[in-house]
């Protein structure tokens, strides 16, 4: 499911007078099915949201090799937020390289100030993912779920 995040700008709608400005959308890549076994190329962190939607994800910013002049395009799919690099992206990092989810992405996964988000790196598809807690304890209690069953995914 891809949600669409209407403009914040006056007169940026694409019938609007600035239409002309707003370049092609183009669709984010959505993450493949998880293989078997630990992938090496994903990196992980817990932080909590702040009160203007940062999160402290220097590590991991790092590791991806996103500096603050970066310009990154975000999208809602699922409960989650995908951000990419995109060089006509309306995001960027804050001068202290923090992540910044404007509330406007954070209302559809809810996520709150002060609520901790688990934020995965993708290195190999050079995305970063930030999921509230609600999302992880889904896949988690659904692992757990397959073995108390006697699955065998470990």
């Amino acid at each position: 499911m891809t949600a669409v995040v209407p403009p914040i700008i006056p007169g940026a709608s694409p019938d609007g007078p600035l239409a002309s400005l707003i370049p092609a959308a183009q669709p984010l890549p959505l993450p493949v099915g998880a293989p078997r076994g630990r992938r090496a190329g994903l990196v992980y962190s817990l932080s909590r949201v702040d009160a203007s939607g940062r999160l402290s994800a220097l590590p991991l910013l790092a590791r991806l090799r996103w500096q603050t002049s970066i310009r990154l395009a975000a999208t809602v799919v699922g409960s989650s937020v995908v951000f990419v690099p995109d060089r006509h992206g309306v995001f960027a990092l804050d001068p202290k390289r923090k992540v910044i989810v404007p509330l406007l992405l954070r209302r559809p996964c809810g996520l709150r100030t002060g609520d901790q988000a688990l934020l995965v790196a993708d290195l190999h598809e050079n995305v970063l993912v930030v999921h509230p807690m609600a999302a992880l304890d889904k896949i988690v209690l659904g692992y757990h779920s397959s073995l108390i069953g006697g699955g065998n995914d470990d």
